[in-house]
């Protein structure tokens, strides 16, 4: 099943630059991943569809909400934006080739 979903969310026809990471794509995008468009099949669909879909959603969201609230981010000394290396290695999951490395900066509240 994973390289269904590997080659469906690659397919040119459908998506613009499918190698590219635009995450923007999504912003203003119809397309629903709960399984109800066959374009997008992140959590699969019908009845063999991903029971923890709910769950793992609300999960995303409360974390990564967590951690924008609670730190301040900042870059490594001497590397800028434009550094970042966002290329991803290949596999049953695609890690980063370079793993991004970011510094968490307690803020003090006063």
């Amino acid at each position: 099943m994973d390289f269904l979903n590997f080659v469906v969310h690659r397919n040119p026809n459908v998506w613009k630059d499918p190698e590219v990471f635009i995450p923007e794509r999504f912003m203003d995008n119809e397309i629903d991943y709960r399984g109800l468009n066959f374009e997008l099949l992140a959590f699969g669909s019908g009845r063999r569809m991903c029971p923890g879909m709910g769950m793992g959603m609300a999960l995303v969201h409360l974390t990564l909400i967590n951690l924008l609230y609670r730190f301040d981010w900042k870059l490594p000394e001497g590397m800028d934006a434009k550094d970042v290396d966002l290329e991803e290695s290949y596999g049953i999951v695609c890690p980063k080739k370079v793993p991004l490395e970011l510094i968490p900066v307690i803020t003090q509240w006063t």
